[in-house]
Parts: C-alpha cells; structure tokens; sequence
C-alpha cells in the first residue's frame, strides 16, 4: 500500500505506510469500518462546493502575499528612479528620472493600484473573518467569489508589473543583487497556485451571472454586487452633456468614476447574459460558454475593478489627515482613470466622446505629475524594513551617494 500526496508543483510518496484512521481527511466524508460511505452534507453538489470552499483561505492568503510583492516591487522602482540622475538641459544638472513623463506613467499607475490592492485586501479579510464566524452560506458564496476574483487579478497584475519594474530600473533592475528577477521568478507560480487564474475569473463570472438572474426574482442581492441594482439605470444612453464633458472637477468626481466602472460591468453582464440565452438554444450551454469565453474573462475583471474602486474611494472619505486624503484621492483617481482610458469600451458606446478620452489622458499625465512629488513617501508608507526589501538600489537608509551600497553589493567599489 502506498498513499501518494500532490502538491504543487512535485509530489511526495510513502510506500508501505499505514495511515491511522484518526488522520483521515474525512470532514466532508467519510468511510467506516466496513467501507461504508456517508457524509453530513447531502448532495454531491453540496460537497464539491465545500471542498473548493477550503481553497478559500488560501486564495485569501495568495492574494496578500503578492500584494506584498507588489509593493515591494514599486518601492524598488520609485525609490531608484527617484535618486537615479540621468540626462538633463544642455550646461545643467541632470535630472532625477523619475522626472521623465514616460517613467511616472509607468509607474504612478502601478503605485495606484498597489494601493488600490492593499485597500481590497482589507474588504476581502474583513468578510473572509466574517463567513468563517457566521458560516453563512451567502456570504460563503460571496467571499469564494470575490477571493477567487482577486486572487486572480492581482497575481496576474503583479507577475506583468514585475516586468515593468525591472525595465524601468534599467540594467540595475536586471542584477540579481536587486532582487526584482528573483522576485519574477518566485511569483510566477501564484498565477497557478490554488486555481488557475483563467478558472478563478470564470467562478466570478457564473456567481455574477445567478445574482443578475436573482436581481428579477426578488432574491437578496449581497453587497459586494449591490451595484447591481442600479444596472437599469446605470446602462440607459449616456447624457451626451456628460459624454462631452472634459472639465477637471467632472474628470475626477468620484461619482462619475463609479458609475463610469460601474456602467462597463452591467454593460458586459448585460450583453454576455443576452449572448449566453441565445447561444444556448442552438448550441448547448458548454459550446455556449466557450464561444463567449472571452466576454466572460472582461466581464469578470470589470467587476473586480468596479470593487477594487469603491474599497479605494471609500479609504478616502475615512481618511483624517487633509494631505494623506488629497494623495489618496490622486491615486485612486489615477486608478479609476487609467482603466477607462485603456477601455476601448467606453469609447465604442459613446460613453466617452474622443475629446473627453484626450482630457482623460491629459488628466492622467497630469496627476502622475503630482504624485511624482510624494511617490518616495507613499511607498514608506507600506512599511517595508530593508532587511526584507534587500535590494541595494532602494534602501531607505541610503548614504548621500546613491550608488555607493550597489557598488558595494555589487563588488564594484575595490
């Protein structure tokens, strides 16, 4: 007899090991003496769903830990880009090159949305906490559904912001000694860990596919879709005033941005729950469904960004300190913006005219502008000692010559 444990991605064998029954995996189901089956729960539905639900926690726990590993990431970055000097005007210093447009643009959003992330996160533990005291079976379904949604998104941002961080450190971010490949390497494996991300964002999708259809039966609609009823009117035609509108105080109205997000989710659910009905009919409900895979994957990274927003405006209102508020609005601006520029979306149904997207740029280049003068700050603020960052070219104690530990890590300065 031998018991074979996977694991990911090896295995571990035992080979003539009797296993006590004491030890048996059995809180679901269990095997008497006898060989007899039975289980507490009674539906083979209803046992698969609380099997997958034990994946919850570490859905949950993937999900801070690259968190972690993006912070880390940026801070790397915005600190070497800040302290880095490189070119300048013709007799004149040169500048730091975090100075540059092209690099804030490259990693402005990237902080944003590290925020955004840690902000989510909280919402995620908070109801994760909740669903484990409670064992309420709505709000099970509720935290599986947004855990594997986050979970996906974020290990699938960070493993390409990895990417992003190491070129905008140049040849310095390609050193081993500062760390930002190591850390590409050993994340890459999140984006399969506890479910393979493409699966995770099919979930939400089917769970926001039951709440749309539960929205017109009278069923209880749970808060992290509560948007959902205010699909009707957030999908009308768009005002074609607000269409238009390009000033800097409706750019960055927080209402607007919500429903800005908003309208793309109930658009998408809209659209895809309209496409599935007839599909259906004429080619069975799995040829259905992948026919509009692609539709149910934007559908589901809609959703997370729509939460993902509401959790970063809602840090903002909460927020005590006026100058920490006006950053945190920066950036979640930043976020909400950057999403519905990169949406082409928005501009195919005339929700944003050209002439708006063009002031949403601007906006965007205008904000990471701002936040360049506070981005050193915002990534102290995560609190990363540099006995974990370890990364000589973005230590919080470094000397008055920037390079001067790298060179020294590096073996350069004998």
């Amino acid at each position: 007899m031998y018991v074979c444990m996977f694991m990911m991605p090896g295995a571990i064998r035992f080979t003539r090991v009797r296993v006590p029954r004491d030890n048996l995996l059995d809180r679901f189901a269990t095997v008497d003496r006898s060989g007899r089956y039975s289980s507490p729960l009674p539906s083979q539905a209803k046992r698969f769903a609380a099997t997958l639900g034990e994946l919850t926690g570490g859905r949950v726990g993937l999900t801070f830990a690259s968190i972690g590993v993006l912070k880390g990431a940026v801070t790397i970055a915005v600190r070497y880009s800040a302290q880095r000097q490189q070119f300048g005007p013709p007799h004149g210093a040169e500048i730091s090159i975090l100075d540059y447009p092209s690099q804030q643009l490259k990693l402005m959003p990237m902080l944003a949305t590290a925020y955004a992330m840690h902000f989510t996160r909280e919402l995620l533990i908070e109801k994760y906490i909740e669903m484990k005291r409670t064992k309420d079976e709505v709000l099970i379904a509720d935290v599986h559904s947004l855990s594997a949604g986050l979970k996906a998104y974020t290990t699938n941002y960070t493993n390409n912001a990895l990417s992003i961080a190491r070129e905008s450190c140049g040849g310095h971010g390609y050193a081993s000694v500062n760390r930002l490949g190591a850390l590409r390497s050993d994340h890459d494996i999140f984006q399969t860990f506890e479910g393979d991300n493409t699966v995770l964002l099919q979930q939400v999708a089917a769970l926001l596919l039951k709440e749309y259809k539960d929205q017109f039966s009278g069923s209880p609609v749970q808060a992290t879709w509560s948007y959902l009823k205010q699909m009707a009117a957030d999908s009308l035609p768009t005002n074609p005033l607000v269409s238009h509108a390009t000033e800097p105080s409706h750019l960055r109205n927080t209402g607007f941005l919500k429903r800005a997000l908003r309208y793309r989710t109930a658009r998408l659910l809209h659209t895809l729950a309209a496409r599935l009905h007839k599909h259906t009919k004429k080619l069975g409900q799995f040829v259905a469904w992948n026919k509009c895979l692609l539709h149910v994957l934007a559908l589901s990274k809609a959703h997370i960004e729509s939460i993902m927003l509401d959790a970063f405006m809602k840090a903002v209102q909460e927020c005590p300190d006026p100058d920490c508020r006006k950053s945190l609005k920066a950036m979640a601006d930043v976020f909400a913006l950057d999403r519905i520029h990169a949406d082409i979306m928005f501009r195919n149904d005339d929700y944003i005219a050209p002439e708006k997207a063009k002031a949403i740029m601007k906006m965007i280049e205008k904000l990471c502008s701002e936040l360049r003068g506070v981005a050193v700050p915002l990534c102290n603020a995560f609190g990363i000692p540099d006995h974990i960052l370890r990364a000589p070219i973005a230590l919080s104690t470094v000397n008055h010559d920037p390079y001067g530990d790298y060179l020294h890590a590096a073996g350069f300065d004998d």
